[in-house]
């Protein structure tokens, strides 16, 4: 798999600044910011206890709850992969490195979710690859593994270390039983704070493209108009892709370690 797109895809990393809430620090000193390079399909969540070594000098300790991430005054969902949430959120031409804000107070419990160990993110990135499978293959890959070939995925995940989990994660690409098709594409549209997914067969249609796939999702902005490109910015992955890409391709080449093909649609 050397210099395959996937691994080139793996590759890019989203330079991050992390800054503690200037209202949590009780220190007379202000806290230097974090700065990382985040892994695109990896989740935010995994870098909490770096923030905790951190940022805990800072504040008080009978007021450090849960931690919780913040951009421009957005909570930032964990269960999102971090490339996933840049391309929501953020502009490359004035948004590196990515400022992000750290809490530890005030969890916005009605806009995320709970994370309260790595084995939570674990579980949930299982349940995401299994939802994907089921659409790709009806789950006969996943179900075919061993415990430790998921434990070794999602390791892969955690470390950043694309030859161990793409040795794992090969085994998703292949086509469904005897056709060179997924049986469904895992497809996720999102488009001003809603998540649309439909059902996609690419056997049905062979040179099925992702304009015909977010005609259908989008028709009211897609469908039709010939003025789009000037209307429109797609994301994913942080490319652009050419509305006429076929989807199966895309799929293939630019899904998430969650198996998802995740594409972003902002209306200018």
């Amino acid at each position: 798999m050397s210099g395959s797109i996937p691994q080139k895809l793996w590759g890019g990393k989203i330079p991050a600044a992390f800054s503690l809430a200037s209202y949590e620090v009780s220190s007379s000193k202000q806290p230097s910011p974090v700065y990382m390079m985040l892994p695109r399909s990896s989740y935010l969540s995994l870098f909490t206890s770096k923030m905790v070594e951190h940022f805990s000098h800072y504040m008080e300790e009978e007021k450090r709850g849960e931690v919780w991430f913040e951009f421009n005054g957005n909570p930032l969902r964990w269960h999102y992969p971090c490339g996933l949430l840049f391309d929501l959120h953020c502009d490359t031409a004035s948004d590196l490195p990515w400022p992000i804000t750290v809490h530890f107070q005030n969890f916005p419990q009605g806009e995320l979710i709970r994370c309260n160990s790595e084995k939570e993110i674990q579980a949930h990135y299982m349940s995401v690859i299994k939802e994907a499978d089921q659409l790709k293959h009806k789950g006969q890959v996943i179900n075919g593994m061993r415990e430790t070939q998921h434990d070794q995925l999602w390791h892969g995940v955690k470390m950043d270390n694309f030859d161990e989990f793409w040795s794992i994660n090969k085994q998703f690409m292949s086509g469904f039983e005897t056709t060179e098709y997924f049986r469904f594409i895992p497809l996720r549209v999102y488009f001003q704070n809603r998540i649309i997914q439909k059902l996609f067969k690419p056997s049905n249609n062979e040179n099925l493209t992702l304009n015909e796939a977010l005609t259908i999702c989008l028709p009211s902005l897609f469908a039709n108009d010939k003025t789009l490109p000037l209307k429109v910015k797609i994301l994913t992955q942080g490319i652009e892709p050419p509305l006429t890409c076929s989807l199966q391709w895309l799929s293939e080449n630019f899904s998430y370690a969650d198996n998802f093909l995740h594409i972003c649609v902002h209306q200018s």
